[in-house]
C-alpha cells in the first residue's frame, strides 16, 4: 500500500481484539487502519475456516465457472457469481471472456497454443488513490485528497501443464509448488552502529537515524529474477526506495517523446504541495498506468533533467520504452535513491552481499545466500523516528543476540507484500485451436441454513438474514 501513512502497526501474533480510542489524545492513521485490519483478519480467517481455502456458494451464485460458450477461438468464458479464496470474497458481476477481464489487461491477439492448461484465480490487494479513482475526492474540498482505498483484484490466468493427462489435483500442486505468494528473499534493516554528529540542532548527537523528519521508508523490488514463465534467471534482482512509502505521485496529463534528444516531456496536474513532497531535478521517477500495475510490470526509472514550473512540465531522460497510456490513470511516482547509493545506470540499486546504505544512517541487508524466486513489486516498510534516533525493526531474540561488538542483530524478514492468493478453477485443452473444458476444479459449499432457506423462502425472494421458523411451522 503506497499511501501516505505513518506506519503499519497490525501484527496478527499480538492477538489484539480491537483498538480503543482515548479522550483528548492525538488521532493517528495507524490506529484507525489497525482497527480495520484486525476486523478484516478476523472475518477472512473465519471465512477460510468455515469455507476452506477456496470455494463457491452452491446454487446460482457459484461464480467463476469456466466454459467455452460464447467465446472465440482460443478464448473461454468466466462465469458470473462469487468465489472465496482464503476468505477473500471475489465477485464477478457478469459473464466475461478471458481476454476481456476488467483487471487483467491482455493483448487482443493473445492465443493459447495446443496443449493442456490449468486455469486459476490470482487474488491480491491493490492500493487505490484519487489518481486511479477520482470519485474518492470530495469535490467540495477543491481537489484535496483525504483517505485512499484498498481493492480486491482477481485475475483469471492460465498455466501450461506438461502431462498428457491433466487433472485438478495436478493443477493445485502446480500452484502450491511453483507460483509465489511472496518473494523468496529476506531483508534486515538497521541504523548504522556508532554514528555520531556534531550538529545538535536537528537530532540528538547520540542518535543513529540522522533524518530531520519522521519517515516511513519503503524498500521495493524493482526487477526480480523471474521470466514470464516463472523460471529463475541468472541476473541479480534490483531494488529502489522511498522515504514516503512511495506515496509521492503526480497525475500525468500529457506525455510525448523526443527521439532526437532521447527525452520525454511529461505534463503534470501539479508539482507537489511543498519541497518535501515535490519533484526536483536529479530525482529518479517511474511512469506507470493501470496496465503496468495490473500486469506487475516494472517500468524503467527515468531521471528528472529539467522542470518548467509555469507549464508544470518535466523533462525526463529516456522514456521511449515506457509504453504508458495517459488514459489509464497514468502517474509519475518519485523514488529517493541518489548517486551516493551506488545506483546502476537504470537508476536502481543492485542487491549485493553485506549492508547497503540508504540514507541518514539507515542500512539494509538482503539474505543473498537464500535468493530463489524474487518478484517485482514486493516490499518492506521501515518506520524511522526522530525522537528516538532509531528505526522500528524487530531484533533477533528481542535484542539478546549481538554481533560481537555489543550491537543488537536485526531480524531477517520476508517481504510484507504484495501477498497473492490462488485457487484452481479448471483444466482446459486446446487442440487445433478448439478449446474444451476437461475438468471443473472449483469447490462449493452450502449455506448453514441451506435447506431451510430454499424450503421456506426460495420462492419469496426473502433475504437469508431472516431466522428460520421452527420445523413443522
Amino acid at each position: 500500500m503506497k499511501g501516505d501513512f505513518t506506519r503499519n502497526t497490525f501484527a496478527p501474533d499480538k492477538h489484539f481484539l480491537r483498538v480503543l480510542m482515548q479522550q483528548g489524545r492525538v488521532q493517528l492513521d495507524s490506529d484507525w487502519n489497525e482497527q480495520a485490519s484486525i476486523l478484516l483478519h478476523y472475518m477472512q480467517t473465519l471465512a477460510s475456516d468455515l469455507i476452506g481455502p477456496y470455494a463457491a456458494p452452491a446454487g446460482e451464485n457459484a461464480g467463476f465457472a469456466i466454459s467455452n460458450e460464447g467465446s472465440g477461438e482460443g478464448d473461454f468464458t468466466i462465469g458470473k457469481g462469487r468465489y472465496y479464496v482464503n476468505g477473500i470474497l471475489c465477485e464477478n458481476e457478469q459473464d466475461i471472456s478471458y481476454v476481456a477481464q476488467p483487471d487483467y489487461p491482455l493483448p487482443s491477439n493473445v492465443e493459447l497454443g495446443d496443449g493442456n492448461y490449468m486455469v486459476y484465480l490470482d487474488v491480491w490487494e491493490r492500493h487505490i488513490s484519487f489518481v486511479e479513482d477520482d470519485d474518492i475526492r470530495e469535490k467540495a474540498l477543491n481537489g484535496v485528497d483525504t483517505a485512499t482505498r484498498s481493492k480486491v483484484i482477481w485475475q483469471v490466468k492460465t498455466r501450461p501443464l506438461e502431462n498428457q493427462y491433466a487433472y485438478c489435483h495436478q493443477g493445485a500442486s502446480v500452484l502450491t509448488d511453483n507460483i509465489l505468494v511472496v518473494s523468496q528473499i529476506c531483508m534486515s534493516a538497521r541504523v548504522k552502529p556508532g554514528q555520531t554528529s556534531d550538529d545538535p540542532c536537528l537530532t540528538a548527537p547520540e542518535a543513529q537515524y540522522r533524518g530531520a523528519e519522521n519517515q516511513l521508508y519503503r524498500v521495493e523490488i524493482h526487477t526480480g529474477n523471474l521470466d514470464e514463465e516463472g523460471q529463475v534467471q541468472a541476473n541479480m534482482p534490483t531494488f529502489k526506495f522511498s522515504r514516503e512509502n512511495g506515496s509521492v505521485i503526480f497525475p500525468v496529463k500529457g506525455l510525448s517523446y523526443d527521439a532526437g534528444s532521447k527525452t520525454s516531456i511529461v505534463e503534470l496536474e501539479h508539482l507537489g504541495r511543498d519541497n518535501g513532497l515535490g519533484i526536483c531535478e536529479g530525482n529518479w521517477v517511474e511512469l506507470v498506468d493501470d496496465a503496468a500495475i495490473l500486469q506487475n510490470r516494472a517500468t524503467p526509472l527515468l531521471q528528472v533533467l529539467e522542470i518548467d514550473a509555469i507549464e508544470r512540465k518535466v523533462t525526463l531522460s529516456g522514456g521511449k520504452d515506457s509504453a504508458i497510456d495517459i488514459n489509464q490513470h497514468a502517474l509519475l511516482r518519485r523514488w529517493d535513491q541518489k548517486k551516493e547509493n551506488d545506483i546502476i545506470e537504470e537508476g536502481v540499486i543492485e542487491i549485493t552481499d553485506g549492508w547497503i546504505k540508504l540514507e541518514d544512517g539507515i542500512e539494509v541487508k538482503f539474505n543473498t545466500d537464500d535468493i530463489e524466486h524474487v518478484r517485482s513489486g514486493d516490499y518492506w516498510l521501515i518506520p524511522a523516528r526522530v525522537a528516538t534516533g532509531e528505526i522500528e525493526w524487530p531484533l533477533r531474540n528481542d535484542g539478546t543476540v549481538n554481533d560481537g561488538e555489543g550491537n543488537s542483530v536485526p531480524k531477517s524478514l520476508p517481504p510484507m507484500g504484495i501477498e497473492h492468493h490462488y485457487a484452481p478453477l479448471a483444466i482446459i485443452n486446446v487442440d487445433g485451436g478448439v478449446l474444451s473444458i476437461s475438468s471443473d476444479c472449483r469447490c462449493s459449499f452450502n449455506p448453514l441454513s441451506y435447506s431451510c432457506q430454499y424450503n421456506y423462502f426460495g420462492q419469496l425472494g426473502i433475504g437469508t438474514d431472516l431466522l428460520c421458523p421452527d420445523e413443522g411451522d
